[in-house]
């Protein structure tokens, strides 16, 4: 069957190949028929070793990379209900399981939810991944459709796939929203209803924002124990409600350089430091990795189904273009989310 892989993680460059077709779906596994699917910046990264001591430990090639997708059920495994064989499905997969760019892929059971007609394939194709990513990442800065609203919040970031839906959400549930971008985004990301917004590189702008919760879903330069304009504002202003959420750690990267147990510790550590430097000034700060939930993947759902919410996809191209734009220097399509079908919509 057509794939595209992974077949040298010194280059990490996709290719169209001929793998054989997945085995039967193994006990709370779905067998999925692709519809389409989308770039997550984490994939060209794990493609060329990034997290292999914890992604991809076997160093398996050929890697069949994607996170997430629109497909179709073909078969269930053993212990899977709520599914059936025909039914459109939103996918969110983890590093750590099979990828999604593939004719026909397996997935664990806790990847996948059923999703009505109203959310089109083209949305659904860029939402899974980095949707539970900003839902998570909400979470974990206190944020709800509950409490959010009159909550100020800043999203750095916020053109990309994970901001893009985070704004759309926290917009969803009534925050005012600044959004940190560069200059030609800042169009997109008032489309999607960021109430201010400031350029990235402007230091006099980033250094006046006055949100009390910071969302920082841009990678910065150079080491993690470097200082954060954002979030030393914030501690500076120590607002009651405030909190500090990153998606740009340093865990895959240190485990990349000095394997796991090494690496785990070093991250660990300046983790630590930051959490107790943001406690003693009342700050919430915690750091967010990617994790599979079937729950917050079907709120994704519902909420992208209704007609009266943005879609965070930029554009959609036929899935044969998807190697050329993996491979890109400069990095998956944006702002928000690049979309590649199997059939043009």
């Amino acid at each position: 069957m057509k794939a595209f892989t992974i077949v040298d993680q010194n280059t990490g460059t996709l290719r169209e190949t001929e793998i054989p077709a997945p085995p039967a779906p193994a006990d709370n596994q779905v067998q999925l028929e692709l519809i389409g699917t989308s770039i997550n910046p984490i994939d060209p990264l794990v493609a060329r070793g990034y997290g292999a001591p914890l992604l991809n430990t076997k160093r398996q090639v050929p890697l069949i990379p994607g996170r997430d997708a629109v497909a179709r059920v073909v078969e269930v495994g053993k212990g899977v209900i709520g599914l059936r064989p025909g039914q459109r499905v939103l996918v969110a997969a983890s590093p750590r399981t099979g990828g999604t760019y593939a004719e026909t892929f397996n997935l664990p059971r806790a990847c996948v939810v059923p999703i009505e007609h109203g959310l089109s394939d083209v949305t659904a194709a860029g939402l899974g991944y980095a949707g539970l990513t900003a839902l998570q990442s909400l979470a974990a800065a206190g944020l709800s459709a509950d409490n959010a609203r009159g909550k100020t919040l800043c999203i750095n970031g916020a053109s990309g796939g994970v901001g893009s839906i985070a704004l759309v959400l926290a917009r969803r549930w009534g925050a005012t929203i600044t959004a940190v971008v560069s200059q030609r985004n800042q169009d997109w990301v008032r489309h999607l209803g960021a109430d201010e917004t400031v350029d990235y590189r402007d230091a006099a702008a980033i250094a006046a924002i006055d949100a009390s919760i910071i969302l920082n879903f841009a990678t910065p330069s150079g080491d993690h124990r470097q200082q954060d304009p954002l979030l030393d504002g914030l501690l500076h202003r120590a607002p009651t409600d405030g909190a500090y959420v990153t998606t740009s750690t340093p865990v895959l990267g240190a485990v990349t350089e000095k394997g796991v147990l090494r690496g785990l510790g070093t991250s660990g550590g300046i983790y630590l430091k930051k959490r107790l430097a943001a406690r003693r000034a009342g700050i919430r700060y915690r750091w967010v990795l990617f994790k599979e939930d079937e729950e917050q993947l079907a709120y994704l759902a519902q909420v992208f189904a209704d007609p009266n919410t943005l879609s965070i996809v930029s554009a959609s191209q036929p899935l044969d273009a998807l190697p050329a734009a993996f491979n890109d220097p400069k990095g998956p399509p944006s702002p928000g989310k690049g979309v590649f079908m199997v059939e043009a919509p």
